[in-house]
């Protein structure tokens, strides 16, 4: 049984008074939908319009998302003014369903953009490279090796090597299908203010600077963390060293770099975000095709940090990965890469991680990268297959840690304590890796806090309603994101209340009717009072025992022996909206499968709706939010953070660290140092306008030989952005899965009109493309000899390309192109028109130009080519007087930039100039024209130049349309001649044709 909490109406019932009072700041947003908009609609829309009020100060001068509207906090990020990747990918979540309800998609672009500048270290487009000696990595040696250890004491740590790398696999697909290296992943943590002082190196234009913080193992909580900048010149830190000899050292002073950490919870989410824009009407191909890059690049999330063998080190003995086998197929805590500064810096290192956490990974994100339904698979050739089987194995991984009560435990590591020890005797294993119950961080443990609950389940439940929907109700996967996601949804209803508050003891462990703890176990019977307007939900767990040892889903024991004790419920509103999500999402799972919703569906539907309407009370304007009593707010006077003795340096705000006021390190954590405080390292927050709210409560209150807070902790109203979106979001998704509402589509629709169609004329044939249509099972091409039709149907098929050969050369032709599924047909696509002609003779000669490519993507932001030039005459020719032309199509005009990243001859005399057409030709309005400096020197007879690779980009790094371009050809993989590129003997025509 449940409790008949969720069997009662809510008593807290917004008024229309308060609503109407509350919609004022509204802006307008959705006000053509007002009147037959849904409670929950019209909440989603204002928390929207709150967020986005630049009076309520959700967002930086340079449009960045703050991780709080508040300063005074310490979390994972130690200021309230920082941002993270996490506050990015929600936002993509925020801006998804606002186009669902408003179809302005403009947003969500706007906010990828955004991203792409702000917290994707790439050269979006300003001409600065953020990653800019990464084309020096060698994949067969990606990283030196460095143990972590137990306390930050005991850092830095060498740089030993002790263990040699395994081998990294995707470098070389990932240059092949993008044209470089360069990680296409947020790093984790930005500076969005410059409050910590260290300024943006690498692109000084910016004010928000990448930074850092936890780089020392297990047991350093963001108490006892150095802030320090991702990019280290050594200006800042310690003289000669910077910050780098806080946490490695090696025998000489390390070299100037920049270093960047990829949290892959938070990518995944963008991309999570992106397949839901995809299901929800929006078709823009270039941003969708940069989730699926994203995801090309997220896989190294699933290596090992030193790409060392999986379960190799059982026994304390690591063995290098030669490729796939250093992949768990999870996702990890952390990727990470780097490379040096200035002159001397021709060198580059990227890691992996060996700690998988439950709470990071995301099986709709390997769905859509993974699954045609899905339909963001990315363009490397391994990539799919990948996420396919991370997709399994994600979902083995929560079977594995669920509890007999049903709440999911920590997570695995292929590196025990870090540095490959062996694993303890027992150790439970999965995949070989070693159960460990709190992955990655002990202060506090990782797996304690609810949020890393509520956020993976509810990416199950969303799987099991997607599963469910497409009709898959017998698949493994499908199974099993039932079967975790029932199980947890049974479990976690125990212990959620409204209008209740349940009754606890002092260390705060639920209680039931006689008094006596609640351990644990199904169905416990807590007592409550009442709370008219309260909600209450889980906030803390602790575990014990371990899963069995994993060996397949049909030796799967339940795990009798692993059990949850849930303690302090608490009011985290961020938490809340992440419950409550997963809560629809299963309650419209149990729909889609069944028919009706029945049973446990209907129990958490209801909640959903109780928790909805309660939670509406707590917003004060601003969002919604409740006051946080914040015991662990003492330690920023404590004296923690560990410096090694003799190591002095100079922070971003000025102050020496770690200054004169410091404790001699604790030598049972085995340093040999100091420890300073947060204010000595973080000076400024002093000037926080809540600091003397801070300080006398710490003064009045804590007591030091109690540790307690013996006249109440400081408590803080906050408003972070990723709640507040996590709210906005849940109204939304209550609205769109369980009432029908919104204006995109529930139940089965026709497709819209694909979009994007292009025609490219040939000899006798028109190759026509489009973008692919959500919702479509197939594609019918219309075809005219008249611009408006009357058409007629030429061809059906499933693909999103067609090439016409029924044509007769000299003659337009005009296409539209409609979608079709079960439910009916699209209206036509926009027109398109192309004329066949007869392929010219080529011009004669001595010189044949040959051409490859391995950009088999034509609708990203650069075009790549490779080129080499023959000589088949019997007389050495000056290369100084060849010259060849590239034909494309702009696809917008802007600056372009020319690169040779390769080039037998020498890249240096290799020259590139932009030519625009007077008048455009078939796949033309543009032709990149490559000559020869006086250093290439002559082409012998019988020889050829030998590669040259070419590449350029529009300056503001916007996407090509490469289909109909005169001079590629997506499938020359090989080297041939082409006549499609023309080559010029002292400006006169020798090889080739032009367009």
């Amino acid at each position: 049984m449940k409790s008949t909490v969720f069997q009662k109406t809510a008593s807290i019932v917004m008024t229309a008074a308060l609503l109407v009072s509350l919609m004022t700041g509204a802006f307008g947003l959705g006000a053509n939908k007002a009147s037959a908009a849904s409670l929950e609609e019209t909440r989603f829309l204002q928390l929207y319009a709150q967020i986005k009020d630049p009076s309520n100060g959700y967002y930086s001068a340079e449009g960045i998302p703050y991780h709080a509207i508040e300063t005074l906090m310490s979390e994972a990020p130690n200021y309230g003014h920082m941002t993270t990747s996490e506050a990015y990918s929600y936002w993509m979540w925020l801006e998804v369903l606002y186009g669902y309800y408003t179809e302005d998609w403009s947003k969500l672009e706007a906010a990828w953009d955004n991203m792409e500048t702000y917290i994707i270290p790439i050269n979006e487009g300003d001409g600065v490279q953020e990653q800019p000696t990464m084309n020096y990595y060698d994949p067969n040696s990606p990283a030196t090796y460095a143990a972590e250890y137990a306390q930050p004491d005991q850092y830095p740590s060498q740089l030993s090597g002790q263990y040699s790398p395994g081998k990294d696999p995707l470098d070389a697909e990932l240059k092949a299908t993008y044209g470089n290296n360069q990680t296409y992943l947020m790093h984790w943590l930005v500076d969005v203010d410059n409050w910590y002082g260290y300024g943006n190196l690498l692109n000084p234009s910016h004010t928000a600077a990448y930074v850092n913080t936890f780089q020392r193992g297990e047991q350093e909580s963001v108490w006892e963390a150095v802030s320090h900048p991702s990019q280290d010149d050594k200006t800042f830190g310690k003289s000669g060293e910077g910050f780098m000899t806080l946490f490695t050292k090696e025998s000489n002073a390390p070299a100037a770099q920049w270093r960047y950490t990829n949290a892959t919870d938070a990518d995944a989410r963008a991309i999570q975000a992106m397949y839901w824009a995809k299901e929800l009407g929006y078709d823009n191909e270039v941003y969708l095709q940069k989730a699926e890059k994203m995801g090309d690049y997220l896989r190294y999330g699933m290596y090992d940090k030193y790409f060392q063998k999986i379960g190799s080190a059982a026994n304390g003995i690591p063995s290098a990965g030669t490729g796939k086998d250093a992949s768990h197929y999870l996702m990890a805590w952390y990727t990470a890469w780097g490379g040096g500064l200035g002159q001397t810096g021709n060198w580059a290192w990227r890691i992996g991680a060996s700690h998988a956490h439950q709470g990071y990974q995301n099986v709709v994100a390997a769905y859509a990268l993974s699954d045609p339904d899905g339909g963001l698979i990315p363009a490397s050739p391994t990539a799919g297959q990948d996420w396919a089987t991370s997709l399994s194995r994600q979902l083995e991984f929560y079977t594995w840690l669920q509890s007999s009560e049903g709440a999911i435990a920590g997570g695995a590591t292929n590196s025990w304590n870090g540095s490959y020890a062996a694993y303890p005797a027992g150790a439970s294993t999965f995949y070989e890796m070693a159960y460990d119950e709190a992955p990655v961080y002990h202060d506090p443990p990782s797996n304690n806090w609810f949020g890393m609950q509520a956020w993976p389940v509810e990416r199950i439940a969303e799987l099991y309603y997607i599963l469910a929907s497409n009709g898959d109700t017998s698949s493994a996967n499908f199974q099993m994101a039932k079967q975790i996601t029932q199980k947890w949804v049974d479990w976690s209803l125990d212990y959620v209340f409204v209008n209740e508050r349940p009754v606890t003891d002092g260390e705060g462990y639920y209680l039931d009717g006689q008094g006596i703890r609640v351990l644990g176990g199904s169905n416990p019977q807590i007592a409550t009072v009442s709370a008219p307007g309260e909600f209450w939900i889980p906030s803390n767990l602790e575990w014990q025992g371990k899963p069995d040892s994993w060996n397949g889903l049909g030796s799967y024991t339940g795990n009798p022996n692993l059990h949850v004790t849930v303690n302090n419920p608490g009011q985290d509103v961020g938490v809340l909206g992440s419950y409550i999500k997963a809560l629809t999402f299963f309650a419209a799972a149990t729909k889609a499968e069944n028919g009706n919703d029945i049973g446990l569906g209907s129990q958490a539907e209801q909640a959903a709706k109780s928790l909805l309407d309660t939670a509406w009370a707590y917003n004060d304007g601003i969002g919604i939010t409740t006051s946080e009593p914040r015991a662990d707010y003492y330690r920023y006077f404590t004296k923690e953070i560990y410096f090694p003795n003799g190591w002095s340096g100079t922070f971003g705000q000025g102050n020496t660290i770690p200054g004169s006021n410091t404790v001699p390190s604790d030598p049972a954590k085995g340093g040999n140092g100091v420890y300073a405080s947060y204010i000595d390292v973080l000076p400024n927050i002093q000037n926080d306008s809540s600091w003397p709210y801070l300080l006398n409560k710490y003064n009045t209150s804590w007591n030091p030989s109690t540790q307690k807070w013996e006249n109440g902790a400081p408590e803080f109203t906050y408003h972070r952005f990723w709640a507040q979106v996590d709210m906005a979001t849940a109204y939304a998704e209550y609205d769109r899965l369980i009432q029908g509402g919104g204006s995109g589509p529930v139940e089965p629709t026709a497709p819209k009109a694909p979009a994007n169609p292009k025609a490219n004329a040939g000899d006798a044939k028109i190759d026509l493309s489009w973008s692919k249509a959500s919702g479509a099972d197939s594609y019918t091409v219309h075809r005219a000899t008249v611009s408006g039709g009357p058409y007629t149907a030429i061809a059906t098929i499933t693909g999103t390309s067609y090439t016409d050969t029924s044509v007769v050369n000299d003659t337009t032709y005009y296409y539209v192109i409609s979608a079709v599924n079960a439910i009916g047909e699209s209206p036509y696509s926009a027109e398109v028109s192309a004329t066949p002609k007869a392929i010219p003779v080529p011009a004669a000669g001595d010189l044949v130009l040959q051409y490859r490519t391995n950009d088999t993507n034509p609708n990203d932001n650069q075009i790549r080519a490779q080129f080499r030039i023959v000589n088949n005459g019997d007389t050495p020719i000056a290369l100084s007087n060849v010259k060849f032309r590239y034909y494309y199509t702009i696809d917008g005009d802007k600056p372009q930039e020319f690169h040779c990243d390769y080039a037998a001859l020498g890249s240096g005399n290799i020259i590139g100039n932009f030519v625009k057409l007077n008048s455009p030709a078939a796949g033309a309005d543009y032709y990149l024209e490559v000559s020869f400096g006086p250093g290439a020197g002559t082409l012998a007879p019988g020889a050829n130049t030998g590669e040259i690779q070419v590449r350029f980009n529009k300056t503001d790094w916007s996407n090509y349309a490469e289909s109909d371009d005169y001079s590629y050809d997506a499938t020359q993989s090989n080297y041939a001649d082409w006549e499609r590129v023309p080559v010029y003997l002292n400006g006169a025509l020798v090889f080739g044709l032009e367009p």
